[in-house]
């Protein structure tokens, strides 16, 4: 019996302090956002991994913590990616029913966070919550390449935008794809093979001729490093940090595209490497 009233009491006790937890948790990512550099009016791309952040908060909970940090005038972008289930094997497109492949986070925030749209694009499309979220979203499927001019990743730097790597490997930044395209390096596309994909967007069925990033060649194949952006980046334009346990960086999208596409310009192949060379 003694057993029994222990159990009753330790278990409402346990049940506190776990609240406690939650609570402090999003005091604390509210915080590291803040002290990161994110404030309001930011209009935010963001690669994540949820495991990293070392958290029992909901994907609901984080995303409420962004866009209170972020306010009415922010915009928060996440990656929608669907090429695992999208190319020229199969070539449709739905922008409501086609899954993202890259991970938690951004397929809840593309299926369950109320106001988000997505941009129309069979392998690269972002989703977009905020004040420029339809502008950003805009065009998209006139681009012939997966993050061309009418992409939301390669409109960031006119609109004072933001990179965020939360708990990413930085050589996983969609948007060295884009100045790929813009610097026109030799190795990302086989110009010779494009793809018409079919597009569905509710009632309305598009077509779209588009190209495929390609770095699989006859020979070798080649490993992106687009991690080092960073170091050619001037101070005060990129930031490490924490965000909980994530290990993060915050880079401005103007001047990230800038020190990329100027760097290519120069050296085509400065951020890959082949992979024959380093095993």
């Amino acid at each position: 019996m003694r057993y029994t009233e222990r159990k009753q009491y330790v278990l409402p006790l346990h049940k506190g302090i776990f609240a406690e937890v939650l609570m402090n948790d999003k005091q604390k990512l509210e915080q590291d956002l803040r002290a990161l550099g994110i404030k309001e009016g930011d209009t935010l791309m963001m690669h994540c991994s949820y495991k990293s952040l070392g958290t029992k908060l909901t994907a609901a909970e984080i995303f409420e913590v962004f866009e209170q940090v972020l306010g009415e005038e922010g915009t928060l972008l996440l990656p929608a990616l669907s090429y695992e289930t999208v190319g020229p094997a199969q070539p449709k497109f739905d922008r409501e029913k086609t899954p993202s492949c890259v991970g938690f986070l951004p397929e809840y925030f593309r299926t369950r966070v109320p106001g988000v749209v997505r941009s129309l694009h069979p392998t690269h499309s972002v989703c977009a919550k905020g004040r420029l979220a339809e502008e950003l979203i805009k065009d998209h499927e006139l681009d012939l390449t997966p993050v061309g001019p009418h992409s939301p990743i390669a409109k960031l730097p006119k609109v004072g935008g933001k990179v965020l790597m939360l708990g990413c490997d930085p050589d996983h930044n969609t948007a060295l794809h884009g100045m790929e395209e813009a610097a026109d390096v030799p190795y990302v596309f086989d110009r010779s093979k494009r793809t018409v994909y079919t597009l569905c967007d509710g009632d309305r069925i598009l077509t779209q001729e588009a190209l495929t990033h390609d770095f699989v060649k006859a020979d070798h194949w080649l490993a992106q490093r687009y991690s080092r952006v960073i170091g050619l980046m001037r101070h005060g334009t990129v930031t490490r940090g924490k965000l909980l346990q994530a290990d993060c960086v915050l880079m401005d999208a103007k001047a990230m595209w800038g020190s990329g596409v100027k760097k290519m310009k120069e050296d085509p192949y400065y951020f890959v490497e082949r992979i024959d060379e380093i095993l």
